[in-house]
């Protein structure tokens, strides 16, 4: 519990970039009170950044609870295990899956129906790691994956300042500045 209340000033410098991520990436947003109060996105967040901090102190169970807690009320899926840097901008959000090992950099963008997935594993080969190896995919900074789209692998890297273009499938890494739009890339 201590080590949490000392994260805090942490979570909350966090919490402020994403905000303002979300401010500057929506025109629709009227004010930072908006979406503070109304963007289920930062409710999302939120949860996430502190069911994250418990994960990494190893407290069983009450982070995946927090989770639960917010997927239910926001149809977003975060893991609390995955890795996600600042300015992380979940916009509309509904139905995004981010895995445990997930990893984001910084003033990542995703939209609506985004999958960070593993490709097909079984928990024997996972508990003979000690449940260590990355599994899902890593965005690293100034990404964009637009709505739909699926990445899977913890092997993929998607390279700074790449756009995945929606509905794509992605299961192998592409690099810094690429646009994958409209095709299927194995």
């Amino acid at each position: 519990v201590l080590r949490l209340f000392k994260a805090i000033p942490e979570v909350r410098r966090m919490l402020n970039t994403d905000v303002v991520a979300a401010f500057d990436g929506d025109p629709a947003a009227r004010s930072v009170e908006e979406i503070v109060f109304s963007y289920p996105a930062i409710e999302a967040i939120t949860a996430h950044r502190v069911a994250n901090v418990l994960y990494r102190e190893k407290v069983p169970m009450i982070p995946r609870i927090i989770a639960e807690y917010a997927h239910s009320r926001t149809g977003i899926d975060l893991h609390p295990g995955a890795s996600i840097g600042e300015a992380f901008f979940l916009d509309h959000g509904t139905g995004t899956v981010v895995g445990e090992t997930s990893r984001i950099g910084n003033n990542v963008k995703l939209y609506q129906g985004v999958t960070l997935g593993a490709l097909s594993t079984r928990r024997r080969e996972c508990e003979q790691d000690g449940f260590t190896k990355q599994r899902h995919p890593t965005l690293e900074d100034n990404v964009t994956i637009y709505a739909g789209a699926t990445i899977l692998g913890g092997e993929t890297v998607v390279g700074p300042g790449s756009v995945i273009g929606g509905h794509v499938w992605l299961v192998s890494s592409v690099p810094a500045g690429s646009k994958i739009f409209g095709r299927a890339r194995e």
